[in-house]
């Protein structure tokens, strides 16, 4: 998806996060509410996770941390804050947290995260502390999964597309881990994480 938005000289991956955000920026203005806010600051902090991950304009030259590690960071927080979000609007709406969507998403996030493991073990050499990195990192993506999957199911309206958008962020996180701790096969890799990663975004800001 990335190539169609490559313009003014930019990556098409900048041009998407960048609307991503505008978009988030436009629904918390327009709306006002606690919960948009939140999201329009989890997109934000997406977007600099996006930077890193990206290493736009070389900007891992200019830290001595490697941008990888650098946009991991800033897309734990924005999973944090995407938490945030939609618990408020499960307490402010009263429904209940542990519900079927809850327990589907827990057992998606568990299925996954064993296979990753699994191939990683079964392939000989294991980078421990990517793999430390990668659980901390499915356990907080995991649970902002089981976040939106709790509203989605209680909300029963267009808003339960949030749904989606969780799931596929959380696939578009999957490449990238499966990547680094087994190794994908092929040149596509980007190709399938920039259809999964705004796609899931989009549906996230739009009913948050």
């Amino acid at each position: 998806m990335h190539k169609y938005f490559s313009c003014f000289g930019l990556p098409g991956t900048m041009v998407l996060t960048f609307l991503l955000s505008l978009t988030a920026v436009i629904l918390a203005a327009g709306f006002r509410t606690r919960d948009r806010w939140l999201c329009m600051a989890a997109m934000l902090l997406s977007t600099v996770g996006d930077i890193f991950m990206d290493n736009f304009m070389d900007i891992g030259s200019k830290i001595p941390i490697p941008p990888f590690f650098v946009g991991a960071a800033f897309f734990i927080l924005a999973h944090i804050v995407y938490i945030f979000a939609f618990s408020s609007l499960i307490r402010a709406k009263e429904y209940t947290l542990v519900n079927p969507g809850f327990w589907a998403a827990i057992v998606f996030v568990l299925a996954c995260g064993v296979f990753v493991i699994a191939k990683s073990l079964s392939g000989g050499s294991v980078n421990w502390g990517m793999m430390l990195l990668c659980v901390v990192y499915m356990c907080i993506i995991g649970t902002n999964c089981a976040f939106i999957s709790s509203f989605a199911w209680s909300v029963k309206s267009i808003r339960s597309i949030a749904a989606l958008g969780a799931v596929s962020f959380f696939i578009s996180d999957l490449i990238i881990g499966y990547n680094v701790l087994v190794g994908y096969p092929g040149d596509t890799i980007w190709g399938l994480i920039w259809w999964f990663y705004p796609i899931g975004q989009f549906f996230m800001i739009l009913c948050g």
